[in-house]
């Protein structure tokens, strides 16, 4: 069972996530809150292994709770929910160690299945060395990568998937937190060296 945290200003938005994660048999929501020092009490609390934070938040926002987080309870990991997925806030997100980043615009299948992966990077694989983490990829991020690596721009994986360019911009981001890279050229050299292409 991933036990969960739930946070965002926005009641009804709020609401209406948690009666959907009601219907997942495998997340338990142990706690929900609108803002973010609430958030950081309650994660110090419950020590979840997923935390669902609103990137815009009052009194804290979700990066910087995420910060906090990475640096205290690392087990937890963070997935990060927006309406705006500019560059910039993109790189604060991958800074903080953001492990999952979830645009608003998505089906709520993509959360469902970003807090799902995010858990299981929680697994220890021993292919690179003891403390080498097990990635999982989603088929979509896969998709995404694929297609990254031959070349393709975020606007034409857009095309090519019929998703919107944030959704692509969000998938890019997770694959370079689980990946642990910065560029695309490395996450090209990742998809040659693992077989993708």
């Amino acid at each position: 069972m991933i036990r969960a945290i739930v946070a965002d200003d926005h009641v009804m938005f709020r609401q209406g996530l948690l009666n959907m994660l009601k219907g997942a048999d495998d997340i338990d929501v142990v706690a929900d809150c609108g803002d973010g020092h609430e958030a950081l009490e309650l994660i110090r609390r419950y020590v979840p292994d997923v935390a669902v934070l609103d990137v815009s938040m009052p009194k804290l926002d979700g990066i910087s709770v995420a910060r906090q987080v990475a640096r205290e309870l690392p087990e937890t990991r963070v997935v990060i929910l927006s309406m705006h997925d500019d560059p910039e806030m993109l790189e604060r997100a991958t800074a903080a160690k953001v492990y999952g980043f979830v645009s608003k615009d998505d089906a709520f299948e993509e959360l469902l299945d970003t807090i799902r992966v995010v858990h299981c990077m929680n697994a220890i694989d021993t292919i690179r060395g003891p403390t080498a983490r097990k990635v999982v990829l989603t088929e979509r991020e896969l998709q995404v990568l694929r297609l990254i690596a031959t070349g393709c721009t975020n606007r034409m994986v857009a095309a090519d998937l019929e998703i919107s360019i944030k959704t692509v911009d969000s998938h890019r981001t997770n694959l370079m937190n689980k990946l642990e890279i910065h560029s695309t050229a490395e996450l090209v050299r990742h998809a040659i060296k693992s077989g993708i292409i």
